[in-house]
């Protein structure tokens, strides 16, 4: 039930739906989303804009942190771009949890195209709120 309320909050997120993002597999301490490439997300060299796969990796690892019950929101993250991607190519992003404490966690999320070749890598350090997702965060 949680995971579908925490897959339903980022499937509506305005961010999300502006680039076209879905989260389509949620559970506790995993997720995995999608993106199809349009020409909006291209930068002036031809490829996807950096920008567009961080915000990827960005919403599929804050609905993974989602996943624990408590408001998770990021602190720090770094992202390693590896090859660049086309309009019209479907991305895929995958978080997994590695460590959660009782207010800091860590989530490590791959970009991957469908043959699974990963063109990014995100590590993300996010805090979680003692509150739950019932409460309004300002």
């Amino acid at each position: 039930m949680h995971e579908e309320y925490i897959k339903n909050l980022f499937n509506n997120c305005n961010v999300g739906k502006l680039l076209g993002i879905e989260v389509y597999d949620l559970k506790e301490g995993h997720a995995k989303g999608k993106l199809t490439i349009r020409n909006e997300h291209i930068n002036v060299f031809g490829t996807v804009h950096g920008g567009i796969l961080f915000t990827l990796a960005d919403h599929i690892g804050g609905a993974c942190g989602n996943t624990l019950g408590k408001k998770s929101l990021l602190i720090e993250s770094t992202m390693q771009f590896m090859k660049g991607v086309l309009a019209g190519e479907t991305l895929f992003a995958e978080a997994k949890l590695c460590y959660a404490g009782k207010r800091i966690g860590r989530i490590e999320i791959k970009v991957y195209r469908e043959n699974e070749e990963i063109v990014a890598m995100m590590h993300m350090v996010f805090y979680m709120k003692s509150d739950d997702h019932k409460t309004k965060t300002p």
